[in-house]
């Protein structure tokens, strides 16, 4: 998986992943771990100022983990 220092950064105060370990997750580890932001995303969603719709920076990170680790599943099955 492809991650700017700012979303490293994310993973590793949330879940303790260093930019090291990234390489040996397992398939099923990024299908956990995507399911864990897509949880982060929808908790801070709902904090939101409801007249703005403006979430946090957590969630927004998140939510771009969500994605890159949904691109990098379904690589990974065609792959197969």
């Amino acid at each position: 998986m492809e991650l700017n220092k700012e979303q490293m950064k994310f993973l590793y105060e949330e879940f303790s992943i260093s930019e090291d370990d990234v390489p040996e997750l397992s398939f099923d580890y990024i299908r956990e771990l995507r399911e864990k932001c897509f949880d982060i995303e929808v908790e801070e969603a709902t904090k939101a100022d409801n007249d703005n719709c403006i979430i946090t920076t957590r969630g927004l990170i998140a939510a771009q983990v969500v994605d890159i680790a949904l691109s990098y599943l379904n690589s990974a099955k065609k792959s197969v």
